[in-house]
């Protein structure tokens, strides 16, 4: 239990901050992979794929205590997941923006849109976090 203790006293605010971005990126994962799992031209296995990847990598790192590189990893997957994201479902932004056949956009795009903007910020944010907290080693001196 001491070592549990020990290992969370040297983590910094950062380190809770990665925990947040990575149970965003499952609810990014879940709710875009239930809206669009279905659909094809829609959905992108590649952006879950990076971001279960960045999930797990990120994670492994922070809890080495690498978690500057976790930090960035994490976000770096996210970003590439976004990016695929965008690819997949820039063809329905188009009609919908032109009125080909709807005027208006469905409430999974809005919700996997909210989701992919909240965890980008999120994952852009981390990575400037302090994630350890120094330790600063005492001294005794004896002054003579």
């Amino acid at each position: 239990m001491e070592l549990v203790k020990n290992y969370f006293k040297k983590k910094s605010y950062g380190f809770y901050v990665t925990l947040a971005v990575i149970v965003m990126t499952i609810i990014t994962m879940i709710v875009y992979s239930s809206s669009y799992g279905s659909i094809d031209r829609y959905m992108s296995w590649t952006a879950i794929w990076f971001m279960a990847i960045g999930l797990i990598v990120g994670l492994a790192l922070s809890i080495l205590n690498f978690g500057e590189w976790g930090a960035a990893v994490l976000g770096i997957c996210n970003f590439i997941g976004l990016m695929q994201y965008i690819t997949k479902i820039y063809n329905y932004v188009v009609v919908v923006l032109v009125g080909i056949d709807v005027n208006t956009f469905s409430s999974q795009f809005i919700g996997c849109t909210v989701c992919f903007a909240i965890l980008i910020v999120l994952s852009v944010a981390n990575i400037f976090f302090k994630q350890e907290k120094k330790v600063e080693v005492l001294t005794n001196e004896v002054k003579a």
